[in-house]
């Protein structure tokens, strides 16, 4: 029995030994590969010839209907594959592999898996090719029995055949089934049956065989001498933007350091390299089969060619001699390696971001590919790969979108030039002006600029994408100024519009944490579009009947003006254009934030609603980004966010001032989900302005919502946090209130946090109505019961006084904290954070705590921003005697605040169809926020929203990312006349009360003029 059992063991050991010794994937490196591999009809031999990762490929020459096996491979599972979003995304298995032909032929292979002997999936390549190709094949778009979508397979023979008579091929990194996301999966000219049942136009990075067709089909019609004048000045602007600076020497042993590093080996017949990869950490790597490694990313191929053709024109002769063969060599390399027309790699998802160097190379040095018979192939490459075919497409098909106009626009203009004819380019150029035209003018797509200004990407307001718009659109604008070409006025206007909107949600360049998505406290903001700003103002007003657009020259005064001498003089000494003052309050629906702006300061308020996401929090970015449009204000002074106290090392992601938050350690802070973009199901989050003041308003609900950008349509978070939150910006000050506060977390206290402050030196005062403050570390309690002695003023000078009951809590101590890039429950750091997993930084912060699970708790302060050292010095008076507001009502039907200098009465309303009980407004139908001033006795100023953006919903419960109009009925106390009727749908005033009927739409204020009947 025990020899039976032993016997048994050894069995099974063996067969699990034989199991794990057979490989995910094979390259090929060991002729001890071939004894695993039956062929038919030809041999089977590693070969030098043709190589990706390792040294060397599996070569197959066949005759008279070859074939060539092996059962020798394992199947990868899910969490074997390396998935970036885990189970986040839906993915299937995938068979990836690298084939190399080296002459096209019209004949075709049939790759297949077989079970027990029978025959079950397939699928065919044309050999119309040359050089590599890399494909990407789900079996679910295989032929034959195809699994279901994201299910499992089980093959025990790899098969790969041909009914052609003679050939050779060579394959190498056959990775036989791995999962791999369902997005990325990319069809082109030799696997065009992939994804055959989608709208791949959705996908704006998929290069497609359609568009290509359409550059192809173009009839270019003779041009006029004007026409191609226009086209040499595009050219030739193009080529001086591209220009390096004069003072930038040639260093020939430094750019044959960079070239060398790619290792390239001319052989006279094809230049062999390693690997020319995109997106390769998407694919398994085994060591033990691959080897090192070592490949040539496409953006560094790109960067050594782009510092090679910068340096052409100034080298010597022999310097020059010795780029134009290292350029020629990157070139070949690029095209043998499968970068060429019809070609997807397996997946191109984002490849903008990663061939812009590239493409600029190519373009600089376009005459001597085409002295080098090369310009066709290139130029047919980059048209593929930009998808340039998609201008000629048809208007319907026309969508914005800020990835293509961050890394495309610009270089299909310059792309057109890669045309050798006049006549093409000025036909292209004509249908791309139109499709640049058409998509900058667009305000109701998923994405792209909205009616606020606001720059929408991952279906929310995100600078951080926007800016790269910023950066290139001007370009294209400027170039094209003043021609036949120029961009239409619609499309020049609401661009211009998005584009002046980032100066104003930014102060100085920084456009802080509330909407900086994953890039929470990098110091990021508009400081790198001075150029922009430079090309926008000399491109003349979208009408196109000023030279200069003086507003937009005005914005660039106050930014960068006095710096610049030369600008300076020709916009003001000679067109008599001044610096911008920009005081005022500003909204922007579309991101639940508003921006009060003073002098050389700016806050930022900042919330979420049912439409509006809070942040995005991705797997390996902004981890702990739960609260920063929790009802945020951040004070920024002209110093930016650095200047105002704002850094990243040692941040307690829990005190995003102004937050009403649940206090969590970060392990628990951090997300459970690998991306998230939380949107509540409230619908309540906007503002009102009028005559420079403004309110601010939300209810703040974490406890039900959805995911943004993702396929969860109900997410919510543990403690179920809630809270109406306003606050009231009259003058100089902002007026804080919070009501309803409530979560169910017992362990963990929910409080509201007034600030959180780097201390540039610990000895920095935190001055209270108690004590001023220079201790470090400190910790205590502003609890006063005389109310005008409860204030305190923090190192950066904005004073807070407490108008509520509520003990304040102070701090001043070195904190320890994780980079936003690190996950601290699965130990994962982002490169970009350069390895800086803890943090820590000397802090000051304050916050009200409102205890463990609070039903109804609340606050109330008032903000002083940037206080001069003399108004510091007397803060207590100050206090003491500011008697400029009232605040009438603080409840969970309302807050309402009296602002007495401006005769302005604030109402927050959170619950429609209630007695208001304050000032002339007596109730309104539904939540809205309006602001109201008397002039006398008889004439009254409105200003009302209605918050709820009330986007459509698709069938797949997504929302189209546009308003549309909701009703809001006023009754206002007293008999009154519209001024002006056509502003209203309907008014009642046969009773005692005026009964007024507005529609609304987009958050937007709207503004009546009411006189006494």
């Amino acid at each position: 029995m025990r020899l039976i059992a032993f016997k048994i063991f050894v069995l099974l050991s063996t067969l699990g030994f034989s199991q794990e010794e057979k490989p995910a994937v094979e390259s090929f490196e060991s002729d001890k590969t071939l004894e695993l591999y039956k062929v038919s009809n030809g041999n089977l031999s590693i070969s030098k010839a043709h190589r990706r990762f390792g040294e060397t490929s599996l070569q197959w020459n066949w005759n008279n209907e070859g074939s060539f096996s092996t059962s020798n491979f394992k199947i990868l599972s899910h969490d074997e594959s390396p998935l970036e979003y885990g189970d986040h995304f839906p993915a299937s298995p995938t068979l990836a592999l690298s084939i190399y032909n080296e002459t096209p032929k019209y004949n075709k292979i049939t790759i297949a898996f077989e079970k027990d002997g029978v025959k079950q999936v397939w699928f065919d390549l044309e050999l119309s090719f040359k050089g590599w190709r890399r494909i990407w094949v789900p079996f679910y778009e295989m032929q034959g029995n195809a699994p279901q979508k994201g299910a499992s397979v089980d093959y025990d023979l790899f098969k790969v055949s041909t009914e052609a008579n003679t050939g050779t091929l060579f394959f190498d990194d056959i990775i036989f089934s791995q999962y791999q996301d369902d997005r990325h999966q990319y069809p082109d000219m030799l696997v065009p049956f992939i994804k055959s049942d989608q709208d791949l136009s959705k996908d704006h990075w998929m290069p497609l065989i359609s568009n290509y067709k359409r550059i192809e089909a173009v009839e270019a019609a003779p041009v006029s001498m004007a026409i191609r004048l226009d086209l040499k000045r595009f050219e030739t602007a193009i080529d001086q933007d591209l220009t390096i600076d004069k003072k930038y020497k040639v260093y020939i042993n430094t750019l044959r350091d960079m070239f060398n590093n790619l290792k390239l080996e001319d052989n006279g017949t094809t230049v062999l390299g390693p690997p020319l990869t995109f997106k390769e950490q998407q694919e398994y790597f085994n060591k033990k089969q691959q080897g090192a490694k070592i490949f040539n990313d496409i953006k560094d191929l790109g960067t050594v060619l782009k510092k090679l053709a910068n340096f052409h024109d100034r080298a010597t002769p022999a310097e020059r001699e010795e780029i134009e063969s290292m350029f020629l060599a990157g070139t070949k390399y690029f095209l043998d390696q499968g970068w060429q027309v019809g070609a997807n790699g397996g997946t191109r998802h984002h490849i903008g971001y990663n061939v812009i160097e590239l493409t600029e190379a190519f373009y600089v040095m376009r005459h001597f590919l085409y002295d080098n018979d090369l310009l066709n192939d290139v130029g047919a490459s980059l048209h593929w790969l930009f998808n340039l075919g998609m201008i000629l497409g048809d208007e319907k098909d026309f969508h914005v979108n800020i990835d293509y106009l961050n890394t495309q626009s610009y270089y299909h203009l310059m792309l057109i030039f890669l045309f050798d004819s006049q006549e093409k380019q000025a036909a292209l150029l004509r249908a791309y002006s139109k499709y640049i035209s058409i998509i900058l003018a667009q305000q109701k797509e998923e994405w792209g600029f909205k009616v606020d200004g606001t720059a929408w990407h991952h279906n929310g307001h995100y600078p951080a994408y926007g800016i790269g718009a910023f950066k290139s659109v001007p370009k294209v604008i400027n170039t094209l100024a003043g021609t036949r070409f120029r961009i239409a006025t619609e499309g020049h206007a609401n661009f211009r519009n998005a584009f002046l909107a980032s100066r104003i949600y930014s102060q100085l360049y920084n456009w802080g944490f509330g909407n900086a998505g994953r890039h929470p406290l990098e110091n990021n903001g508009i400081e790198s579009l001075q150029e922009q700003f430079l090309l926008m103002a000399n491109a003349g007003n979208p009408e196109g009947t000023s030279k200069i657009d003086e507003e937009v020259a005005a914005a660039y005064l106050r930014l960068w003006g006095k710096d610049d001498i030369m600008n300076k003089t020709i916009f003001t000494d000679v067109n008599g254009i001044h610096s911008e003052r920009l005081d005022g309050y500003f909204i922007f629906p579309y991101a639940a934030t508003s921006v009060q702006r003073r002098k050389d300061w700016a806050a930022i308020m900042k919330g979420y609603s049912k439409y509006v996401w809070a942040s995005e929090i991705y797997v390996s970015e902004n981890r702990y980004g739960r609260y920063p449009a929790n009802g945020t204000v951040e004070l920024l002074n002209n110093k930016g966010e650095t200047g105002s106290g704002f850094r990243q090392e040692g941040w307690d992601w829990n005190r995003y001032p102004g937050a009403t938050i649940i206090y969590l350690p970060l392990e628990e802070l951090e997300a459970k989900m690998p991306l998230i973009m939380f949107r509540s199901n409230e619908t309540f989050a906007g503002a009102a302005h009028l005559n420079g003041n403004g309110i601010f308003g939300m209810v703040l609900n974490e406890g039900k919502g959805s995911n943004a950008d993702g396929p969860e349509t109900k997410v919510g978070y543990p403690g179920k946090l809630k809270a109406k939150k306003s606050v009231f910006s009259f003058g100089d000050k902002l007026i804080c209130i919070g009501t309803d506060i409530s979560s169910i977390d017992e362990k963990n206290p929910t409080q509201t946090n007034l600030f959180q402050t780097f201390l540039e030196d610990t000895k920095s005062p935190l001055i209270t109505s108690l004590e001023r403050i220079k201790k470090f570390p400190y910790q205590g309690e502003l609890n006063s019961q005389d109310s005008n002695k409860n204030w305190l003023i923090d190192p950066y000078g904005n004073g807070y006084y407490i108008l509520s009951k509520t003990p304040v809590q102070i701090k001043k101590d070195k904190q320890q904290s994780y980079h936003n890039k690190y996950s601290v429950n699965t130990g994962n750091m982002n490169p970009k954070g350069k390895g800086a997993k803890e943090t820590e930084g000397d802090y000051a912060s304050a916050w009200i705590d409102h205890g463990l699970a609070p039903k109804d708790a609340a606050y109330q302060y008032v903000i002083y921003p940037f206080l001069r050292e003399d108004e510091q010095s007397k803060f207590n008076e100050i206090v003491k005697n500011d008697t400029s507001f009232e605040i009438k009502r603080a409840d969970s039907i309302a807050h309402i605040v009296l602002d007495k200098e401006s005769n302005t009465m604030g109402y927050v309303v959170f619950e429609g169809n209630k007695q208001l009980e304050n000032g002339l407004l007596k109730e309104v139908s539904t939540p809205s926020l309006i602001m109201l001033q008397e002039k006398g006795d008889k004439e009254i100023t409105l200003s009302v929203v209605q918050p709820d953006l009330n986007f459509p919903v698709k069938e797949n419960g997504k929302f189209e990312n546009y308003s549309q109009p909701v009703n809001l009925i006023l009754t206002i106390k007293g008999k009154w006349d519209v001024i002006n009727e056509s502003t209203v749908r309907s008014i009642d005033n046969s009773n005692e009360n005026t009964r007024i009927t507005l529609e609304c739409v987009n958050g937007f204020s709207k503004g009546l003029e009411l006189i006494k009947r």
